[in-house]
């Protein structure tokens, strides 16, 4: 066993984007009161953060080995062995995700969209509603990670955190990734802040308006008001222009 490449660059890259995106919009939209300026940020980091699952899924798809959605252990049989095993010590090793680790992955790439789209209106007033329980259920889903890592690094002695740091696990040198991917690095960065960067300058903090770099679509940052004070307002103005 050699210690050999198994996260490139790009995966590394998205992952803390995304792990700091998500604490950042995690953390205040629990502890800033709604009505304060810096609660807009909350949305901003959140659409940060939905940012760089679209750069996941790309990934996902045509990145390294290791990054594929195909590499991911998901079936339903594997995934429960795993978990029995992993608190009996029996568990299989995997060089890539473990079963426990990629179920995290897949719902937590399946709330922060629902996150998103709701927090924006685009569900409609069910989706405000739902909008906070599906936050509760994303930190339950990082929490239940975290434990889980921590739990792997104790019970195998493999600091598996740090690997997601240096790129690098224990295994097969055959294994190993033959590069780490600098060059789609640098582009996925430089790309990154380019959009990130404008995401942040079209922001109306006034308004509470952000638009999106690239799409266009302007998206309304204060609390989903529904189709009836909508029709209400659209009302009101007509009146105005008829006087």
């Amino acid at each position: 066993m050699k210690n050999i490449l198994v996260w490139d660059l790009p995966i590394r890259l998205f992952h803390w984007t995304f792990a700091g995106s998500l604490t950042a919009a995690l953390a205040i939209g629990f502890l800033v009161d709604d009505d304060s300026p810096v609660f807009q940020l909350h949305m901003l980091f959140g659409l940060v953060a939905a940012f760089a699952l679209v750069v996941r899924l790309i990934l996902g798809i045509a990145g390294s080995r290791y990054n594929r959605f195909t590499a991911m252990p998901l079936r339903p049989v594997e995934v429960v062995r795993y978990m029995l095993g992993a608190f009996t010590g029996k568990a299989r090793r995997y060089i890539g995700h473990n079963p426990g680790c990629a179920s995290a992955a897949i719902l937590m790439f399946t709330l922060v969209p629902l996150l998103v789209a709701s927090g924006a209106g685009w569900l409609g007033e069910t989706g405000a509603e739902l909008h906070e329980s599906l936050a509760i259920a994303l930190c339950v889903t990082i929490g239940t990670h975290i434990l889980g890592i921590i739990w792997h690094s104790v019970r195998h002695k493999e600091a598996v955190a740090l690997s997601m740091v240096t790129g690098r696990k224990e295994g097969p040198e055959e294994e190993g990734l033959a590069t780490a991917n600098p060059g789609w690095a640098i582009a996925i960065f430089a790309g990154g802040a380019a959009w990130i960067g404008a995401l942040f300058a079209n922001h109306d903090p006034r308004a509470e308006t952000v638009r999106l770099p690239v799409l266009g679509t302007v998206i309304q940052m204060g609390e989903y008001e529904g189709p009836e004070n909508g029709g209400a307002d659209q009302d009101e103005n007509e009146e105005e222009d008829d006087d």
